[in-house]
């Protein structure tokens, strides 16, 4: 899979790899969360020898943003670039 790095509000992101984008609001201001997918390594089996998938989970990363106002521009824009990604993939 190619990577398709997204770049919006000082945010830049693998739009390839997102399993979820969230939006969290704070007393003040709120986070703007990606969910990733899992990380899929081919490792050789030190036994057999043979090649086997192991898979690794993604931390969600959080961005904040000062007001609820700025949080929801910037998530739906996110949202909007990754619907289009994937209308296209």
């Amino acid at each position: 899979m190619n990577a398709k790095i997204v770049a919006c509000g000082g945010i830049a992101v693998d739009i390839s790899t997102i399993k979820a984008i969230k939006k969290e609001y704070l007393n003040q201001g709120g986070n703007l969360i990606f969910e990733f997918n899992d990380i899929v390594i081919n490792i050789e089996n030190s036994e057999t020898q043979a090649p086997e998938f192991h898979s690794f989970p993604n931390s969600p990363v959080e961005y904040y943003f000062d007001t609820s106002d700025s949080l929801r521009v910037h998530y739906e824009e996110w949202i909007e670039y990754w619907d289009e990604y994937k209308k296209k993939h």
